[in-house]
């Protein structure tokens, strides 16, 4: 079945997916293609790009939408206790075992689990993973009985796992029983034009938890974003506008939240003026298409085409309202900003 764009996007919003790019909606086409088979899914991708949620879109979209989605960070497990999260474990399996437990893919039959960082497993533990999986049952730690188990794999990692294998860091034979389809989620560098839909729906979410109204943004502060290389990707975006949204005290986001923090800064901090206004929430319906128009243009220095990817539109729809508004860049400087 085919979708427009507008389709698309309306169904990644649904799900939580924040995102203009071609990039990401690529992913999503992926993601719509596999959802309803069975089949191994394997999320690559750096830290901090989204693997989560589209593991969760995954479970979402499948036939198992009804059934459990249980998720495990296989690095935040110690390897004596990753066996026992697994498989569960009898009691008197081991000191502390004081009763049955079942394990996760017991607890996702039906289901989706999701196992984020599968590269951290143990050896050990990846040879009993590879029989669960071709055998499609578990035996608990301490345990005899072989329990059926019926959950969907979702797997996630940041390393190269054929490079993992070549280390023998990762069992060849797991790796190719695992890798049935392969989805990569590109960084947030290589996908600018989803900074700034990202920019108002973090701000949107963190304004309302925090029950703060943030009436403006700095015109240099989304300059930075736009500039910045992001090696934490949507978290550490997440997290620079958590901090401005925190420390705002009069409504404004503003540059000097985020310099301290960030890891890769790519220009000096020491202007700091504070120019046009934003609202968080309702954004696209409360500012007059034309001012966001003439706000991008602006912030790029007229160059159509990093403000067409900042507005989320093709530069020949920009050029086509910029006629439509008689917009000029002999005009532009003559604009006032305001709502």
């Amino acid at each position: 079945m085919t979708f427009s764009k507008d389709e698309l996007k309306r169904m990644m919003k649904s799900l939580g997916i924040v995102g203009e790019s071609e990039a990401i909606i690529d992913v999503f086409k992926r993601v719509l293609s596999i959802a309803s088979s069975d089949s191994i899914v394997m999320l690559q991708g750096e830290s901090g790009v989204g693997k989560e949620l589209f593991a969760e879109a995954i479970h979402k979209l499948s036939k198992r939408a009804n059934g459990p989605f249980i998720k495990i960070n296989c690095a935040a497990i110690p390897e004596t206790l990753l066996e026992s999260e697994l498989f569960g474990h009898e009691k008197g399996a081991f000191t502390g075992a004081t009763k049955r437990k079942l394990g996760l893919f017991e607890l996702a039959n039906k289901g989706s689990l999701f196992l984020d960082e599968i590269g951290e497993i143990p050896l050990l533990t990846q040879v009993k993973l590879l029989r669960v999986i071709e055998e499609k049952k578990i035996v608990r730690v301490g345990g005899t009985e072989y329990i059926p188990v019926d959950a969907r794999l979702i797997l996630a990692t940041n390393k190269d796992l054929f490079q993992e294998v070549k280390k023998g860091n990762f069992r060849e034979d797991l790796f190719f029983r695992i890798n049935v389809v392969s989805i990569y989620i590109p960084p947030l560098r290589e996908r600018r034009e989803d900074i700034i839909p990202l920019l108002y729906h973090f701000v949107d979410v963190f304004s309302k938890r925090e029950n703060k109204k943030i009436l403006k943004i700095e015109d240099e502060y989304i300059e930075f974003l736009m500039n910045y290389p992001f090696p934490g990707n949507v978290r550490e975006l997440s997290n620079f506008i958590e901090r401005g949204v925190l420390l705002s005290e009069d409504g404004v986001l503003r540059l000097e939240t985020i310099h301290e923090y960030a890891l890769h800064v790519p220009y000096s901090f020491t202007k700091k003026t504070t120019l046009p206004t934003y609202l968080s929430s309702d954004y696209e319906d409360y500012i007059p298409e034309k001012e966001k128009i003439l706000h991008f243009l602006k912030i790029f220095n007229f160059n159509i085409s990093k403000a067409a990817a900042a507005l989320g539109m093709h530069r020949n729809t920009l050029m086509r309202k910029m006629k439509k508004y008689n917009i000029q860049k002999n005009l532009v400087g003559q604009h006032r900003y305001k709502l």
